[in-house]
């Protein structure tokens, strides 16, 4: 093989390499959430309200059977309120913040029993 054979056999192996390792970081990061814990919010009534569990991989990790970050024992009126706080808790816990509401972020979310 002459000199400029061996060049262009090189430069083919490395676009070759740099191919398949591009190819191979994009399926590790489309299956990246096929190794984490599914996390679900189910609603469910208490008291002549609503409240909101969250489950990770099956099992209750959060039990909320009142608003969170209000004083005294109040209940969500309606089974859609209850359902978007957990949902917010929930998208708290899986972005490794702490899943805690405030009464503040209740009223900015129109949860007016919150007020």
């Amino acid at each position: 093989m002459t000199k400029r054979n061996l060049i262009i056999a090189g430069i083919a192996v490395l676009v070759l390499t740099c191919i398949a390792w591009l190819t191979t970081r994009e399926k590790k990061a489309a299956g990246h959430g096929a190794d984490m814990l599914a996390v679900e919010v189910e609603p469910f009534e208490v008291n002549g309200g609503w409240g909101y569990k969250v489950n990770v991989d099956g099992h209750t990790y959060i039990y909320q059977n009142m608003l969170p970050g209000v004083e005294g024992h109040r209940v969500f009126r309606s089974r859609e309120n209850a359902l978007r706080v957990g949902n917010v808790v929930a998208d708290k816990l899986t972005h490794h913040k702490i899943p805690a509401m405030t009464q503040q972020e209740l009223i900015n979310m129109h949860i007016t029993e919150a007020e």
